[in-house]
């Protein structure tokens, strides 16, 4: 049985700039549930709170990321985010003390075109309305007799990206090494934890990955699809035995409301970063467009911006990216 639920899901693995950014959700339940259970959970309905942005008129909404985010277009998003924020206790209207509690430490400092924040921040919400549109959130949370046990983003910044995968070859394993760091600091918090995925790409079989995160545990194949595949994890030899269920659903944002806070909070995590990296660079050269990152538009940007990096002496493996 267990009593908290964890969902995780990620933001900017494809692109050559900016950080890749995965986000976490976790939620103390009522009362514990089996694994079962828990794949059947529906916290839309537990907490009465919509599944789509058109709902955002009538009540708080909890989705997949890309369906409440086009590009240029951040309001939505970052109104819903900073509802969530406000009830975890985050400052959301202070950008230094907002990502002081959301984001997990990372190395800001080495990085010049982060060191300022985001102006202005909020980039489009209402910090006092998003409070307010916060009580909703809270008043369900409490009616259903649930909790947050946490909420935030890890950020593995451009330099940082580019080392790790040096060491580990692959994206995904990149990718999954921080998915396991964001899993053992729960589980360091949790004896008993639940946690559910969204399954990136093709892959269906995660047991060796686990054992490599987690060589002090043993790990269980529980069921292997291309739907769902999940794991369960104990340590025999600790009192108590500490025990972790852990699923990868695909198209997990549109299951697991957990999940799609996730999304949501990586994405928007990932967007401030880039307002801040684009605002750095329109300092030095204001007629640069934007970018957002991704491949094709990354290259137009790259060569849109040599001279100026050469003039400024960037170093490039704290800037790009390497596939």
């Amino acid at each position: 049985m267990f009593p908290v639920l964890l969902g995780i899901d990620e933001a900017g693995l494809g692109p050559i700039l900016g950080p890749l950014t995965l986000g976490y959700a976790a939620f103390r339940l009522a009362r514990p549930l089996s694994a079962d259970a828990l794949l059947k959970l529906d916290l839309w309905e537990a907490l009465n709170l919509g599944r789509e942005p058109h709902e955002r008129k009538h009540r708080p909404v909890v989705c997949d990321s890309k369906q409440i985010y086009t590009s240029g277009k951040i309001k939505a998003l970052e109104e819903e985010v900073l509802c969530w924020a406000s009830v975890a206790g985050a400052a959301i209207d202070d950008y230094a003390a907002f990502r002081d509690t959301i984001c997990a430490p990372a190395r800001w400092q080495d990085y010049d075109w982060y060191g300022e924040p985001p102006t202005p921040f909020p980039l489009e919400a209402d910090a006092a309305r998003m409070r307010l549109r916060a009580q909703p959130i809270k008043r369900a949370l409490e009616a259903a007799g649930m909790e947050l046990a946490g909420l935030g983003v890890t950020a593995l910044l451009e330099g940082e990206f580019n080392k790790l995968l040096k060491r580990v070859k692959s994206k995904a394993r990149a990718e999954f090494e921080c998915i396991g760091g964001i899993l053992g600091r729960f589980w360091q918090q949790h004896r008993n934890l639940a946690v559910v995925v969204d399954r990136q790409g093709g892959r269906t079989r995660y047991a060796r990955t686990l054992h490599t995160e987690f060589p002090e545990a043993r790990v269980e194949v529980l069921h292997e699809s291309d739907k769902l595949s999940t794991y369960e994890l104990t340590i025999p030899e600790v009192e108590g035995v500490p025990r972790m269920f852990v699923a990868f659903v695909e198209k997990g944002e549109g299951r697991h409301l957990p999940i799609a806070l996730a999304s949501m909070f990586a994405k928007y995590m990932r967007e401030l970063h880039m307002h801040q990296f684009n605002q750095w660079w329109a300092q030095h050269d204001a007629s640069i467009k934007p970018t957002a990152g991704y491949y094709s538009d990354g290259r137009r940007w790259l060569g849109d911006t040599q001279g100026l990096r050469a003039a400024i002496g960037v170093d490039e493996d704290r800037l790009i990216r390497r596939k």
